[in-house]
């Protein structure tokens, strides 16, 4: 299994590179952002492509709308494993979260005020990991000092990811996703296992 680290860079490097027709700079930018959740969404699908129990929600994707009625569930992307009882009446099988493994949103906004107010929603999920994608800015360091009030208020393991602005797609050069974890009050650089590993659902 991927960790989360090698989980995001392949779907960064899918949303990159697919093309898009010519369109105003917002169109485009929506555009690209929706792809970036659609890769995101298509990678964590494959990581437990192997778990019958665990389905993956997000905005663009109806595979649960049967069992759930609708396709994104509180968080842009959410991983849960689901349970199985029966209706009060006619002993329906119905459907039921039984545990939230990720809750990940994602903000590109090059503004701090905004992209605490979207972290601040992981606050509010009992998930085991957390991962909140952003956008790099000029002072990365300073700008994700600015999340340590709400990850410290965080339950489970976080993870923060920024990548290049959907406006630098494309315009040529090296780009890669940068990544910590919240350990011990701050924000560490990404390692691999055992801060990222997947396996242990």
């Amino acid at each position: 299994m991927k960790d989360i680290f090698n989980l995001v860079l392949a779907a960064f490097r899918d949303a990159t590179s697919k093309e898009f027709p010519d369109q105003d700079k917002r169109h485009l930018h929506h555009a690209r952002s929706r792809t970036w959740i659609n890769s995101l969404h298509e990678q964590f699908v494959e990581q437990y492509r192997d778990f019958s129990d665990i389905k993956v929600f997000s905005k663009y994707h109806k595979e649960n709308r049967t069992d759930f009625g609708l396709n994104e569930l509180l968080y842009d992307i959410s991983v849960c494993r689901i349970g199985i009882t029966t209706s009060a009446r006619r002993q329906k099988e119905l459907v039921f979260i039984n545990e939230a493994l990720w809750q990940v949103e994602s903000e590109f906004a090059k503004n701090s005020r905004e992209t605490l107010k979207d972290f601040s929603k992981l606050v509010l999920g009992s998930a085991k990991n957390k991962l909140f994608i952003s956008s790099q800015v000029s002072d990365n360091n300073t700008f994700i000092q600015v999340l340590l009030p709400a990850a410290a208020a965080c339950s489970g393991n976080i993870y923060l990811g920024l990548l290049p602005h959907p406006s630098a797609w494309g315009m040529g050069g090296e780009m890669n996703p940068l990544m910590w974890t919240y350990q011990e009050k701050e924000w560490k650089p990404y390692k691999e296992a055992p801060w990222g590993t997947m396996a242990a659902i």
